[in-house]
C-alpha cells in the first residue's frame, strides 16, 4: 500500500541536487492513508520514515491512496487540489515546501 512511498523516499535520497534546500529545514509530515498513519522526517540528510510520531507535526496530509499516490508521483500539486481531495494541516511555508519536493522529485 505505501509501495509509493517508499519509491519517492528512494528517488529523493538519490537526488542530491535537492539537498541545499533541506539545509536549514526539517519537517515531520504525518500522511493518513485511510486508516493508515505514516510518519516521515525531512532534515538534510535526507528523507526517512518514523516509528512513531515524536512530538507535533509540522505537517499532517490526510487523503485517499488514490491521491496521495498521484502526489508523491508528481502529477498533483498538493495546493491546487481540492479540500474535498484532501485535508492539509501545517503552515503554508510547509505545505509549499513540500508540494516543491513532490514535484522537484519526479
Amino acid at each position: 500500500m505505501i509501495d509509493f512511498i517508499h519509491e519517492w523516499i528512494e528517488n529523493v535520497n538519490r537526488r542530491y541536487d535537492l539537498l541545499p534546500a533541506w539545509r536549514e529545514r526539517k519537517l515531520n509530515v504525518v500522511l493518513e492513508i485511510g486508516q493508515h498513519l505514516i510518519y516521515l522526517f525531512i532534515d538534510h540528510t535526507g528523507v526517512h520514515f518514523k516509528s512513531k510520531q515524536e512530538g507535533q507535526g509540522n505537517l499532517l496530509l490526510r487523503s485517499s491512496s488514490t491521491v496521495m499516490e498521484e502526489l508523491f508521483k508528481g502529477s498533483k500539486k498538493l495546493t491546487s487540489l481540492p479540500e474535498t481531495m484532501i485535508n492539509v494541516q501545517g503552515a503554508y511555508r510547509n505545505i509549499l515546501f513540500m508540494e516543491s519536493l513532490l514535484l522537484l522529485s519526479r
